[in-house]
């Protein structure tokens, strides 16, 4: 028997079986919570964190060497990136041309609250870090909101929110050596 869907452990609704995140509340869908851990009251793992759901169910060899793989809640396929300089999260306007914007109006980004010109993340020496573009229904970093036009160290790992967007951001660590142009 195949199972065609995977339930989240979170909020327990069904995602598609090769999901990655859950498409209803951004959690990872990584195996099952076992049977011995305590639950609270609202049945949430009663523990400060799983270590399953810390580390994304991801194979390494598929995120790029010199880029960024982009998981959107609910896909199993990441979006794979690579720019010099800085990437904006977006939406497509037909009078604005923006080479190194990444449009996700396919995505839902329009029902989803996101802004024409979003969020940045630019690279710097050691990693990569994210900005806020003043967008309407703001941005999260792993659950914190960022304040507008301010910088933030995105790690790989991260989980972004555009309005109710949400991604998981991956990349390999930046070598020491390499310096920004």
């Amino acid at each position: 028997m195949e199972i065609n869907e995977k339930f989240c452990p979170v909020c327990k609704n069904k995602n598609d079986r090769n999901a990655v995140i859950c498409i209803y509340c951004g959690a990872f869908l990584a195996h099952p919570p076992s049977d011995s851990t305590a639950t609270a009251k609202d049945g949430h793992d009663s523990t400060a964190a799983s270590v399953d759901l810390l580390k994304p169910p991801v194979d390494d060899s598929l995120i790029p060497e010199d880029g960024i793989a982009i998981y959107a809640a609910g896909t199993s396929q990441p979006v794979y990136l690579r720019f010099d300089k800085e990437l904006i999260f977006g939406r497509k306007a037909d009078d604005i041309p923006d080479d190194n914007l990444l449009d996700l109006t396919k995505m839902g980004g329009y029902q989803m609250g996101l802004s024409r010109r979003h969020a940045m993340i630019r690279r710097v020496e050691n990693g990569y870090e994210i900005i806020d573009l003043s967008s309407t229904n703001g941005t999260w970093l792993n659950d914190e909101r960022l304040v507008p036009n301010k910088p933030y160290r995105l790690a790989s790992g991260s989980q972004l929110r555009f309005g109710r967007m949400r991604l998981l951001i991956l990349y390999h660590p930046v070598p020491k050596s390499r310096k920004t142009e």
